[in-house]
C-alpha cells in the first residue's frame, strides 16, 4: 500500500510540474529575474508548492473516508489547504510578514481544535519525560510552528535546498515516526523527490505556497511525533536546528543594524556558503550537515544536546571567521579601488542562481 501511495502522489506531482507554466500563467505566480537575490535567467513558475500539496491534500481526503477516526488527517487537510491558499496569494501580491505569521498561528490553533490528541501530557525527552500543561504546550507549539515556517521560507535561497531538506525530514518520519505520521510522510516523500528533479534544473520554484505550506506540514508532523513518543524532543530540535539557527542569527543581526528582519537579503548561511564554496557545493555542505546530524540524533537521542551545542558553535564560528577574513581583505585593498559590496563577504564577481529569499 505504501508503494502505491508513494507512486501515486509522485506521479501526480510530476504531471503538475510538467504543467507548471500554464498553471503559473493562470494563477499569475511567476518569479521574475531582477538581479541580486533574483538571479535566475528567465521568469520561473512558482507552482512547486501547489504541485506537492495538491496530491497530498487529495490523499488526505481519500484517507479520511478510509479512516475517519484519525483526526490528524482532517486537521492537516484543512489547515494545509488554508496555508497553501494564503501562500498562493502571497506569491501573487506579497502579503505582509506579520500577516503571514498571524495566519500560521491561527491555522496552528485550528489544528489543535480539530485534533485534541496533539497535546501530550508529557514531553518525551531522551533523559526523561517532563510534565507539561495543555495551554503551555499549545502556546509553545504556536510560537515554534510560526518560527519554523519562517525559517524554512528564509532558507529557500538556492535551488534544491528546501525541498532536499524537507525530503530528509520526511524520510526520517518514514523510518522513526508512528504509523499515522509515517503515512503522511510517505505521501510527501515521492512528490518532494519528483519536484527536486525539476527544481534543480531551474524549471520550477516552490514559492511561498510551498515553503509555508510544506513547512507547516513538517511542523505538525513533528508535534504529532512528540505525542506518539516515537521521537524525542531533542531529536526533532536537531533535525530542524540549521534553518532555525540561521533565521534567529539573521533576525538578530538585522535588528542590530537597524534593518527590518523580514526584508530579503543575502546574509543567510546558505548565501555565505555559496560565496565560499560555490552554489552546488554549498548545497551539498548544507544538506550533508542536516543529514548527518539528523541521523545521529535519531539513532542516539541522548547525543542530541551535544549535537545542538556543537552545531550552534560551528555555524556561528564559521560566520564569524568569514566576517573577519572579509574585513581583512577590505583593509588590504588600495584606497583608490572600490570596496566589495555587502556585509557578509559576498563576492560580486561570483555568480550563482538563487531561487528565492
Amino acid at each position: 500500500m505504501n508503494s502505491y501511495l508513494f507512486l501515486g502522489t509522485a506521479a501526480a506531482t510530476g504531471a503538475l510540474c510538467l504543467l507548471a507554466r500554464p498553471l503559473a500563467d493562470w494563477l499569475k505566480v511567476f518569479d521574475y529575474p531582477r538581479g541580486g537575490r533574483k538571479g535566475h535567467a528567465k521568469p520561473t513558475p512558482q507552482t512547486g508548492g501547489l504541485a506537492i500539496l495538491l496530491p497530498l491534500l487529495l490523499w488526505l481526503l481519500v484517507q479520511l473516508f478510509a479512516d475517519p477516526q484519525q483526526p490528524l488527517y482532517l486537521a492537516l487537510l484543512l489547515s494545509a489547504a488554508g496555508i497553501g491558499v494564503v501562500g498562493i496569494m502571497d506569491d501573487q501580491s506579497h502579503l505582509s510578514a506579520n500577516g503571514r505569521l498571524l495566519v500560521v498561528a491561527v491555522f496552528t490553533l485550528i489544528v489543535f481544535a480539530l485534533d485534541p490528541q496533539l497535546t501530550p501530557k508529557v514531553l518525551p525527552w531522551a533523559f526523561g519525560d517532563t510534565a507539561i500543561s495543555k495551554p503551555l504546550f499549545i502556546v509553545g507549539a504556536v510560537i515554534a510552528t510560526a518560527g519554523f515556517v519562517s525559517s524554512v521560507n528564509m532558507a529557500d535561497g538556492i535551488d534544491g535546498l528546501v525541498p532536499s531538506a524537507l525530503l530528509i525530514w520526511c524520510i526520517g518520519f518514514d523510518i522513526f515516526a508512528d504509523p499515522p505520521v509515517r503515512l503522511v510522510a510517505v505521501a510527501l516523500t515521492g512528490p518532494l523527490a519528483v519536484f527536486l528533479v525539476f527544481n534543480l534544473r531551474g524549471r520550477i520554484f516552490l514559492g511561498d505556497c510551498g515553503t509555508f505550506g510544506l513547512g507547516f506540514v513538517a511542523a505538525i508532523l513533528a508535534l504529532a511525533s512528540l505525542t506518539g513518543g516515537h521521537l524525542k524532543a531533542e531529536t526533532l530540535l536537531v533535525w530542524f536546528a540549521l534553518p532555525v539557527l540561521d533565521c534567529l542569527r539573521v533576525i538578530a543581526a538585522r535588528l542590530l543594524r537597524g534593518r527590518s528582519p523580514f526584508r530579503g537579503g543575502k546574509d543567510h548561511f546558505h548565501h555565505i556558503l555559496a560565496d565560499v564554496f560555490g552554489r552546488r557545493r554549498a548545497l551539498y555542505v548544507y544538506l550533508a550537515t542536516i543529514l548527518g546530524t539528523s541521523a545521529v540524533a535519531a539513532l542516539m537521542p541522548k547525543a542530541s544536546v551535544y549535537i545542538l551545542v556543537g552545531l550552534t558553535a560551528a555555524c556561528l564560528g564559521f560566520v564569524a571567521a568569514r566576517r573577519v577574513l572579509f574585513q581583512r581583505q577590505q583593509a588590504k585593498l588600495p584606497r583608490h579601488l572600490p570596496r566589495p559590496a555587502g556585509r557578509t563577504g559576498a563576492n560580486p564577481v561570483r555568480k550563482f542562481r538563487l531561487s528565492g529569499h
